[in-house]
């Protein structure tokens, strides 16, 4: 019976599609990170670095892969169903990538809430876990060496996708309830929490859908590319997803800052615009001792505010407070 891949090498040129256009926008937040951050911890700034070159190294074995099979081998069907090394390269280097996010997020909850260290282990079992699995389905996919028998690393795809789903899950749940916790009765407090909060689970669920549609593909399209849509994708999510909260930071704080401003700009001359004679004292009658009293009062629930988001900025600051 004849083989259904060529007839889904559309799908293949549709995720080297998407694939290329989310690099080209990781590309952009990391150039956009590296001006408007220049002195983050060296560590955050390595770590954006080797991420940019697993990426570029994956979206460029790609490229290579598909101008094999389509341009240098025209004509010849059996090069359709060849794994090539540059086919297990840029598998390995989107496991990577995963890997390498999914490693950062961990630590960001740690640093989050340095008391649960159970959330932090159980996230990096699983980032191990599915780094274990893409590896061994690089090895796999290279002995191999066709995709008429991709079938045979149904195990090891099955247990990688289901681990990178868990994984993201995880981590999506750690820090939205994590951020949840330290609601409070300041409005501006709970308003930064609330974004900061939606940010993580869009996060989570683009990478964790992903995952998902990877492993559903691969399991309910049995000898076709169409999870390719999900697996060649991934790794540009995981890039974009991390550089986003990094370059966020500016917005986030300049949010809390305006917060803050705007509770301290607070003045008696409000009272200015009261009708004279109405007996209501003015800008002008009012006393010193009054302004005095309304500071004392302002002072500490500005106090209250900032200790607040001290605890929230743990995340949105993180890459300029690692201690070493």
């Amino acid at each position: 019976m004849a083989s259904t891949i060529p007839s889904t090498y559309g799908a293949w040129l549709l995720a080297v599609w998407l694939a290329t256009i989310l690099y080209g926008a990781g590309v952009v937040q990391a150039w956009l990170y590296f001006h408007w951050y220049p002195n983050d911890h060296w560590g955050v700034r390595s770590t954006v670095t080797v991420l940019i070159v697993c990426e570029t190294l994956h979206i460029s074995f790609l490229f290579g892969a598909t101008y094999n099979a389509l341009i240098n081998d025209f004509g010849d069907p059996l090069a359709l169903f060849t794994i090539t090394w540059m086919d297990s390269a840029q598998l390995l280097a989107g496991y990577l990538s995963a890997f390498i996010v999914q490693t950062y997020y961990a630590w960001s909850i740690y640093l989050l809430n340095k008391k649960q260290k159970t959330v932090t282990v159980l996230i990096m079992v699983l980032a191990f876990a599915q780094i274990g699995a893409g590896l061994a389905q690089t090895i796999d996919t290279t002995i191999l060496g066709s995709l008429l028998k991709l079938d045979k690393t149904k195990p090891t795809m099955t247990f990688q996708s289901a681990a990178t789903l868990a994984c993201d899950t995880v981590i999506t749940l750690a820090l939205y309830l994590s951020l949840r916790s330290r609601r409070t009765g300041m409005e501006k407090t709970n308003t930064l929490l609330q974004k900061l909060m939606i940010n993580a689970v869009n996060r989570g669920a683009l990478t964790a859908l992903a995952a998902a549609v990877t492993m559903i593909l691969f399991l309910a399209l049995p000898g076709k590319l169409y999870f390719l849509l999900g697996l060649m994708t991934s790794g540009k999510l995981y890039m974009n997803s991390m550089l986003a909260t990094l370059n966020s930071r500016q917005h986030l704080m300049k949010t809390s800052a305006d917060s803050e401003r705007a509770w301290n700009s607070i003045q008696l001359g409000g009272l200015s615009t009261v009708p004279h004679g109405t007996g209501i004292p003015t800008t002008q009658t009012a006393s010193h001792s009054d302004d005095t009293e309304l500071n004392e009062i302002m002072k500490p629930n500005s106090q209250e505010l900032h200790n607040q988001l001290g605890h929230v900025e743990v995340l949105i600051t993180q890459s300029s407070h690692i201690h070493t």
